[in-house]
């Protein structure tokens, strides 16, 4: 059972992400804050839902609900306005839980002072004007505000300004902005941001207050105040980096960083290159990796003809430069022919060290055509003096181990091996991955979604938070997400490690620059 702190947005039901309907739409209990949600939200609850309103009710009463909720074996869907990282008071709520052991997650939306932005058309961060916004509110009937977050000190610097929850004291916000912004600085304030009774206000310090006041605005509002809101005075030749016509750019448009020339440094004197014993042709990369993807950026820019190759597996794969082609090439005879027919100079095989059907293909492939093959994997992770790995053969062993001495797993295996796990009823899964699992998943799971590389920080958080008591993971090697395993260290939580399977016999190298190395030795630099 698990409570999602969801952000349902400013207002629109159009708004809400694809992930948080999708938990709307499944989650057996949803606690909803009042009007501010929107009904068509709530309309995509499951029929069977407890769909509970939460706007007068103390904390109390919201935890006695959520504690019903895990009696029942439900997941909670706990609708905020806007996002909830500003003004939604999720930490205290997240403390209690954390006091009763109810594992939770938050799901962002999109804040009310991006759909205030997008009814006025504007940014809020144009070059040479600001660069920096300054989410505040002012005290009322609210909390109080912390010493030295008045409105003046905050908004000292004249930095764009976005205030919320004081549309009710206009007044007082002109009277203390004034003196930094002066009375001709543009200001706005749009209530009810994109819903269809949205109302946008424009004007300057000077008479914003009297429009809010004679268009009865007094709520649901959000003020922005600063020189970004005068598109008309801003001048067309400040135009950002990006856009600027003296940016370098190369053949494609990138930014090219010219370095600065060192005064202390002699220039060097021009190398020149040797010459190729065969001209190269085409490379073919099989990705798959980061490794794999900056090997194919590097080749590209050195002028090469490199095609990457990716499994398809990963929707939305981050793509390197250079010609990418996407499937199957369909087993060591289809890879045979392909080499053959895009005369292919070298193969280098850059894809995750448990990928053994495409390595296997590689090897028979190349071998076939005479194509040199050379394999790019990162080096396996070794165990430390204090650390407790329990290594396994394979992931069927991995999910044995589980069963038989662990409670809450994280798992971290990719989804090709979930489905090892699919059917256990024991445990309380935790499982990452990038993308959607599409097979059957153990009984109760709370599923990540997310894409590294991690920091040590947060893993040790997210393992904590869910009361890890053991780390499953595949031994992939690389730094992108060996923070796992530091944090797994300082907790003292266990670690099932499925050790590689055996590769095909090639010559192998563990770096990006040893790859790159290799071809100059094979073919000279260019």
């Amino acid at each position: 059972m698990t409570v999602y702190f969801i952000g349902a947005g400013p207002g629109a039901a159009d708004l809400l992400t694809l992930r948080a309907a999708r938990l709307v739409a499944r989650c057996g209990t949803c606690l909803y804050a009042g009007s501010i949600v929107p009904r068509e939200v709530l309309a995509s609850c499951p029929p069977t839902a407890r769909i509970v309103n939460t706007a007068r009710m103390p904390l109390g009463d919201i935890l006695a609900e959520i504690l019903a909720a895990h009696a029942r074996g439900d997941d909670v869907a706990r609708l905020h306005s806007g996002d909830p990282s500003v003004y939604s008071a999720v930490d205290e709520q997240i403390r209690a839980l954390d006091a009763e052991g109810i594992d939770w997650e938050i799901v962002p939306g999109v804040p009310a002072f991006a759909a205030a932005a997008a009814g006025l058309g504007v940014e809020l961060t144009v070059p040479h004007v600001s660069q920096s916004v300054i989410l505040t509110r002012v005290d009322g009937r609210a909390t109080p505000m912390p010493p030295g977050e008045d409105l003046a000190s905050v908004c000292a610097s004249g930095a764009t300004a976005v205030i919320h929850l004081a549309a009710a004291q206009m007044p007082r916000v002109v009277r203390e902005l004034t003196p930094i912004y002066g009375a001709d600085c543009p200001a706005a304030v749009v209530a009810f941001a994109s819903r269809p009774d949205e109302v946008t206000l424009r004007g300057t310090l000077a008479d914003i207050a009297g429009k809010v006041e004679e268009a009865g605005v007094t709520r649901t509002a959000v003020i922005i105040v600063g020189n970004v809101l005068d598109r008309g005075g801003t001048d067309d030749a400040l135009r950002s980096f990006l856009y600027s016509d003296d940016r370098p750019r190369d053949a494609e448009g990138r930014t090219v960083c010219a370095p600065t020339p060192s005064a202390a440094a002699p220039p060097s004197p021009p190398v020149t290159p040797p010459t190729p014993a065969s001209p190269p042709g085409r490379i073919l990369v099989l990705g798959g990796t980061s490794e794999g993807r900056q090997l194919a950026d590097l080749l590209d820019s050195a002028g090469l003809d490199v095609v990457t190759s990716l499994a398809g597996r990963v929707s939305r794969p981050r793509l390197p430069r250079g010609e990418v082609r996407i499937g199957g090439f369909g087993g060591p005879d289809g890879l045979v022919r392909w080499l053959r027919e895009h005369d292919v100079s070298a193969v280098i095989d850059a894809t995750h060290p448990f990928a053994e059907r495409i390595s296997g293909s590689a090897s028979e492939a190349t071998a076939a055509t005479g194509v040199p093959l050379l394999r790019l994997h990162r080096p396996a992770w070794e165990p430390r003096e204090d650390d407790a790995w329990i290594r396994v053969p394979d992931m069927d062993a991995a999910a044995r181990t589980v069963r038989e001495r662990f409670r809450r797993p994280m798992l971290t295996v990719g989804r090709q091996g979930l489905g090892f796990f699919a059917g256990d009823t024991r445990g309380s899964y935790l499982i990452r991955c990038v993308e959607p699992p599409e097979g059957p998943l153990p009984h109760r799971y709370l599923l990540v979604l997310d894409r590294g590389p991690f920091g040590v920080d947060s893993e040790r958080t997210l393992m904590a938070r869910h009361r890890i008591d053991v780390l499953v993971t595949k031994n992939s090697g690389g730094e992108a997400t060996e923070a796992k395993l530091e944090a797994a260290r300082e907790l003292r939580i266990p670690v099932v490690m499925v050790d590689r399977p055996a590769a095909p016999a090639a010559e192998t190298v563990h770096t990006v620059d040893d790859a790159a190395r290799w071809l100059v030795a094979r073919f000279g630099s260019r």
